[in-house]
């Protein structure tokens, strides 16, 4: 019942996102960069080819905006997009964000990641988890033939993508030099965090009820709940970190926001916090006429003074 649930929410937003894209200008929903590489992120999976089309998101993959040689500052970013876990913002959150952060000299690749459905996978690490892990491995692999500091890599994320980038900084697994495979020697830990009005805790009363749902289920133990809750696994190797977030955000709790910059303070982590007073919720690199057009100069202003843009 539930399955069948989630897959008539994800056909209707689907159909809406369709038609909402259609009608938004084009700095909110920009087409993908013509030309850009689509990376598979698992390229092994065992998934038919007629089944790897996007929006049945079964098949993760990353989208390439690099700089070149000239332009680069070494910096790189992995895109999370947001979506509920019920479908991906690929456009204003991904695409329009990597030519943003391209201007600025960073790489970035948009991650299209695959969906919970409800549950997690038998291995009890939600796919969207793993599917970031990943990248930031590949972009890592990569760095030296891209122009990227293996050392200067972040993850972003933004609403439920935020929850998987948060996820990306807390439960990153250290890399094991033993491995037979060159990807599982590299650690999956981001350099940096950016995120954008992002889904923190899974704790009800405190989550965004429909990403709970979506990647969780409705019947979840409290212990897994805690465990998803990225604001409870703050530890000191958690990476710095940047927010962004509107006041008048009725979608996904200010305490998610909040709860998550306290837990860095706590552990003398580097994190900076912008609430902007107009802007709601889903707002990618700001709405025009509202305030939070001011978090991409913050951003910035934050990653040169980190040294991620450079000296």
């Amino acid at each position: 019942m539930l399955k069948a649930r989630i897959c008539m929410s994800v056909g209707l937003i689907l159909i809406i996102t369709a038609s909402l894209a259609a009608a938004m200008p084009p700095w909110f929903a920009p087409n993908r960069r013509p030309g850009a590489k689509v990376i598979p992120v698992w390229p092994h999976l065992n998934i038919p080819a007629a089944k790897r089309a996007r929006n049945l998101h079964l098949w993760p993959t990353l989208t390439e905006y690099r700089v070149d040689k000239n332009r680069s500052n070494g910096c790189a970013v992995v895109i999370c997009p947001g979506g509920g876990y019920v479908y991906e913002a690929i456009h204003h959150e991904g695409y329009a964000i990597a030519a943003w952060l391209n201007k600025l000299g960073v790489s970035a690749f948009v991650l299209n990641y695959r969906l919970p459905h409800g549950k997690l996978p038998p291995s009890g690490v939600p796919w969207p988890l793993q599917d970031v892990r990943r990248a930031v491995q590949i972009v890592r692999a990569h760095a030296r033939r891209w122009h990227i500091n293996p050392r200067d890599v972040g993850v972003a994320g933004f609403s439920a993508g935020g929850h998987v980038a948060a996820m990306a900084g807390t439960l990153f697994l250290p890399g094991n030099p033993e491995s037979p495979h060159p990807l599982d020697r590299l650690s999956t830990r981001p350099d940096f965090l950016i995120l954008g009005y992002p889904v923190i805790s899974m704790i009800p009363g405190i989550t965004h009820p429909g990403s709970h749902a979506a990647l969780l289920g409705n019947h979840c133990p409290l212990d897994v709940e805690k465990y998803f809750s990225a604001n409870l696994m703050v530890t000191k190797l958690t990476p710095p970190t940047f927010i962004c977030v509107a006041r008048n955000d009725t979608v996904v709790p200010l305490a998610n926001s909040l709860s998550f910059y306290h837990a860095l303070k706590r552990e003398h982590i580097p994190v900076v916090l912008r609430m902007y007073s107009t802007g709601e919720h889903g707002f990618g690199l700001g709405v025009p006429g509202t305030t939070s057009v001011k978090w991409p100069l913050a951003c910035a202003r934050w990653m040169r003074s980190m040294g991620f843009l450079g000296h």
